[in-house]
């Protein structure tokens, strides 16, 4: 195998998995469903694809209505022309039925795709592949 290249900072495109944490935290669903490309699809914890953004912002807006808040750390991002794939961390804190508060945390693969100069994510599995 001839040089592979390394994998890229994060900063090296603009992040649209940091950009919908932010979107969730703030509750803002406007912006949390732009973060997606419109034939994308989102992978639910349960391993539920959900696909194109019309749906997607659907469990978007449950995620706001629940009162989520998301965190992203990210990893690694490996970029080939208009695509790329990331690795991150992603923490969903919950408040609960109960009313005591609890997270959920799991390692990530995304899938992102660069349309007219901004970065989308194309496949999202902030819970993990199920």
């Amino acid at each position: 195998m001839t040089g592979s290249a390394p994998a890229q900072p994060r900063s090296s495109a603009k992040d649209p998995s940091a950009a919908l944490a932010a979107a969730l935290s703030a509750r803002e669903l406007e912006a949390a469903s732009a973060c997606f490309a419109r034939d994308a699809c989102l992978i639910t914890p349960d391993a539920t694809v959900v696909r194109t953004r019309q749906s997607i912002r659907q469990v978007l807006h449950q995620l706001i209505a629940m009162g989520s808040r998301a965190e992203v750390e990210q990893h690694s991002m490996l970029v080939a022309g208009e695509v790329a794939i990331a690795t991150e961390t992603w923490t969903m804190r919950f408040e609960g039925a109960d009313g005591a508060p609890f997270a959920r945390s799991a390692d990530s693969s995304s899938v992102l795709r660069r349309l007219e100069g901004t970065w989308k994510l194309q496949i999202a599995a902030p819970w993990g592949w199920g």
